[in-house]
């Protein structure tokens, strides 16, 4: 059989010399270059939108379950007025966590309609998703330098709030005062030991801290410190006077506090009764306007000495004679006066309204005026208050309450 010749076989080789070939080869070779390039481009630039995150306004994301408001109660009066501010921390859509300290005596075993303890206990946690911290009260002896004077002082246990190591940042709060806006921007302050307002109040500079309102870092080093210090006891007069907390907080933080400005977030009723205000406003050529200072207000805390506390009722004697002048004028009003008499109005229509108890009654104003009534009878919150018709209002449908009724 004759063999092919080589140029008889076929060709499996690429024909280069085919025009129409090179250049779908050279096209496609192209394109690759180009993809890889632009590649290598886009990953060699920085990105020039801003990374998403879940605020979805630029800010970063807050995680706020490490933060809580922390307030105490040491009676009934006190729980009841606690639980006012955590209404309004939850009206106000206040997104921290909430803790109550309270005596460990306390239970929510509600046995009967007329225990209000238990009945505002169980509306604490399940209404108002507070986290209940019973405990074994602090207190404080007065003492003179020689011995002990019988007197003690329960307003210490607010040092609870140090031991909340659990937390980045704790609000601590009294409870005598009215919230009228959130405080949550206070948590997302720069990074410090302790944020306080001063006293603006006081007659003599420098004013001091107040504990009224407290930004703290919880600490179980200082929360020790400050329990030792007050089994120790404390001047009789501040123990009477309930003031040793702020004479703790001034010899721990005077000089390294960070101090938070007492206008928007300590303004006291009695401001309203004033004529001078330049110490409240910061200036004395700025002009007083009642109505701008308490929308701008952040809280209000209940003080007009000799006046009672808002949870006791006011003699009329002495509300015609401490009540905002109007300049100087007892008739008619004015929006101080209307300011005023609604701050107290609002937290006696709400103490009802949520714990279901009436004012305490009103003292003999000639006593208190003669200084013949111990302080107590104006500021003090262990009075037995009357209770007003009805239970405390409970969350439906809560299964982990407790009943046990009238026999």
């Amino acid at each position: 059989m004759r063999r092919r010749r080589s140029d008889e076989l076929p060709r499996f080789a690429h024909d280069y010399g085919d025009p129409l070939s090179f250049s779908f080869r050279w096209r496609r070779r192209y394109w690759l270059y180009v993809a890889v390039g632009v590649l290598f481009i886009y990953w060699l630039l920085p990105s020039r939108s801003k990374a998403p995150t879940d605020n979805g306004d630029g800010t970063p994301t807050t995680d706020w379950s490490s933060y809580a408001y922390s307030l105490y109660a040491t009676d009934s009066a006190t729980l009841c007025h606690a639980i006012l501010v955590f209404d309004a921390l939850a009206r106000f859509g206040s997104k921290a966590d909430r803790v109550l300290f309270y005596p460990n005596y306390w239970d929510t075993v509600i046995r009967d309609s007329k225990d209000r303890d238990s009945q505002l206990l169980v509306m604490a946690r399940d209404r108002y998703k507070v986290k209940l911290e019973p405990i074994q009260l602090l207190t404080v002896e007065g003492r003179t330098k020689d011995e002990w004077t019988g007197t003690w002082d329960k307003s210490v246990t607010k040092f609870m709030a140090f031991s909340l190591a659990r937390y980045d940042r704790v609000v601590a709060l009294d409870s005598d005062i009215t919230l009228l806006q959130s405080l949550d921007e206070l948590f997302l302050l720069p990074q410090t030991p302790m944020v306080m307002p001063r006293a603006y109040w006081y007659e003599t500079k420098p004013w001091p801290l107040t504990s009224l309102l407290m930004v703290l870092e919880p600490s179980m080093a200082e929360f020790n410190k400050f329990r030792q210090t007050i089994s120790g006891g404390g001047n009789s007069a501040l123990v009477n006077a309930h003031k040793f907390d702020m004479e703790l907080v001034n010899d721990r933080f005077e000089e390294s506090a960070m101090v938070l400005p007492h206008r928007p977030y300590a303004l006291l009723s009695g401001e309203f009764r004033r004529h001078d205000h330049s110490a409240y406003l910061g200036s004395s050529d700025e002009e007083w306007d009642a109505e701008k200072i308490y929308k701008e207000a952040k809280l209000v805390h209940f003080s007009d000495w000799p006046l009672p506390k808002p949870w006791i009722m006011w003699p009329m004697e002495g509300l015609a004679e401490v009540q905002p002048d109007c300049g100087g004028s007892h008739e008619g009003s004015c929006p101080e006066r209307i300011i005023w008499k609604g701050l107290y109005d609002d937290f006696r229509l709400r103490r009802k309204n949520v714990c279901r108890y009436l004012s305490v009654p009103a003292p003999d104003w000639a006593k208190i005026k003669g200084g013949d009534h111990h302080g107590n009878v104006t500021e003090g919150t262990e009075h037995e208050a009357p209770h007003a018709e009805g239970e405390v209002p409970q969350t439906e449908g809560t299964v982990e309450q407790t009943v046990v009724h009238d026999v």
